[in-house]
């Protein structure tokens, strides 16, 4: 059957010539992979950045529950993003976002409100202007609700995790409780070396509540965001 459906790409391998299979998080079917033709010719050249990580597109599949892998009738933007490809921090941060989701995102079925919440997201970090040295942290908080296992309060994060001294320390855990009640648009003061323990504390918890394994983001983070 013919499906019309946004999606966020999370990622592509080429295949034969010029074709691609891609991994798309869509808001209709969940995750869903999908093979689009002769989209790496010279003639259609353009088409190949369709399916860059985080891309925002409207596609119109052939979709078979039963597949591995389905096929792309159309696809285009429904959201061009302009900062996340040139700004070197945001394209940074789009690196671990596109990590993190690839982990992240298993379930073949659609949920409304988790792709409205990591679209909104991708739209706030390809749009803000002002410092987004804390977006990363927001996001896996926000997203932990998401996944059914954000930390109700301080305290049960603290639990979690391996690093409780740290927070011992009541600076360090009022601003964890700033975090935890933060949004993107909500500016806190963080130092650096702080904002690089919170992040490995946040993965931590995350790893005790889903296999993460090692991201090849985090160093490129820390070097940009947290020296």
């Amino acid at each position: 059957m013919l499906i019309k459906t946004k999606g966020i790409v999370l990622r592509f391998v080429k295949y034969k010539e010029s074709s691609v299979i891609a991994t798309i998080y869509t808001e209709q079917e969940g995750l869903v992979s999908v093979i689009a033709n002769s989209v790496r010719s010279k003639s259609t050249s353009g088409k190949i950045a369709l399916f860059q990580p985080m891309s925002l597109v409207e596609l119109v599949l052939y979709f078979n529950p039963s597949k591995n892998v389905n096929r792309i009738s159309e696809i285009k933007s429904y959201h061009p993003l302009h900062q996340l490809r040139q700004d070197p921090i945001k394209s940074a941060v789009t690196f671990f976002l596109t990590e993190i989701l690839n982990k992240c995102l298993k379930e073949e079925i659609g949920n409304t409100s988790l792709y409205s919440f990591v679209e909104g997201s991708i739209i706030h970090l390809d749009n803000q202007s002002d410092s987004i040295q804390n977006f990363h942290l927001i996001f896996l908080l926000n997203l932990s609700q998401h996944l059914g296992f954000r930390p109700n309060s301080s305290k049960d994060f603290i639990d979690h995790i391996s690093n409780k001294s740290f927070y011992s320390d009541e600076k360090n855990e009022k601003i964890l409780e700033k975090l935890l009640a933060s949004n993107f648009n909500i500016s806190i003061k963080i130092t650096n070396a702080t904002r690089q323990i919170v992040l490995t504390d946040l993965l931590e918890y995350y790893q005790n509540h889903m296999e993460l394994g090692k991201l090849k983001s985090v160093d490129i983070l820390h070097e940009l965001l947290h020296s």
